[in-house]
């Protein structure tokens, strides 16, 4: 079943819904195939989603060198992979250039591949252009960010999920759903913006950050319960932002954000 309906009403899918709806059905090889080639490696290789067992490389070496993206049929974490692939296409081969940099035999995991595959899996982009708000978010001031502040959402403040996990999860979403963030300063121009133009602009300055190294740790993405964005929970009261096993109090820890200037 592909439940269109279902993914047209909710807010988080909205940077995925241009693609979802070239699909009657759940995509198979060949579906993804007859859209033709929606996003391209680093080296200008047509990005394909393959079956895995396709396969005789590392899921990282075979995008790059091959623009062959592992996709399990009717998965749908790697379903929502291949959809990312199409709304930043260009992020996303900035990270696998990134892991391609960093990536050795004898080392192949590190600070800089952690955050990387951290930020594929369940980052959000946020955009914003109140330094305040920013500053609400890193110390977790949750209530003043989704409650008092929340008409400047959309208009001051934004989150789209880069993250693939988070679309899975949000088919069945439960409390404690939580995503990193990677802050983009942008003009107030920008929310009037189509969201298919947001996600085009996003994906151009994040690629330029991420070919720029300056994702270097985990440590770098602050976290975001994003259950309590406005309209992306049913039932978003005072006492549902009161509760502190979800809306964690800030640590004090020094946090070392990426660069986001516009």
């Amino acid at each position: 079943m592909w439940p269109l309906d279902f993914f047209s009403l909710q807010a988080p899918y909205q940077p995925l819904l241009p693609f979802i709806q070239q699909f009657k059905h759940f995509p198979q090889h060949a579906d993804w195939d007859a859209l033709g080639p929606l996003a391209r490696n680093q080296q200008g290789l047509p990005i394909r989603f393959v079956p895995p067992e396709s396969l005789s490389d590392y899921y990282e070496i075979a995008i790059a060198q091959h623009g062959h993206v592992a996709t399990r049929p009717d998965n749908w974490h790697d379903c929502f992979n291949a959809l990312v692939w199409c709304a930043f296409p260009h992020s996303k081969a900035a990270i696998t250039a990134l892991h391609m940099r960093h990536f050795t035999p004898d080392h192949p995991r590190g600070p800089v591949r952690d955050a990387a595959t951290l930020f594929d899996e369940c980052g959000l982009i946020l955009p914003y252009c109140d330094d305040a708000l920013l500053q609400l978010l890193i110390n977790h001031q949750w209530q003043d960010l989704f409650q008092k502040h929340k008409e400047d959402w959309g208009v001051k403040i934004n989150v789209l999920s880069f993250g693939h996990a988070n679309y899975e999860n949000l088919l069945e979403p439960f409390l404690g759903l939580t995503g990193k963030c990677w802050p983009i300063k942008v003009t107030a121009d920008f929310f009037k913006l189509t969201i298919a133009e947001q996600c085009a602009q996003l994906d151009q300055q994040l690629a330029q950050f991420i070919n720029d190294d300056q994702l270097k740790t985990p440590r770098q993405l602050p976290p975001l319960p994003y259950l309590g964005i406005p309209g992306w929970w049913q039932i978003q009261d005072d006492a549902f932002y009161a509760n502190t096993q979800y809306f964690r109090k800030h640590r004090s820890h020094k946090l070392n954000t990426p660069m986001h200037k516009d």
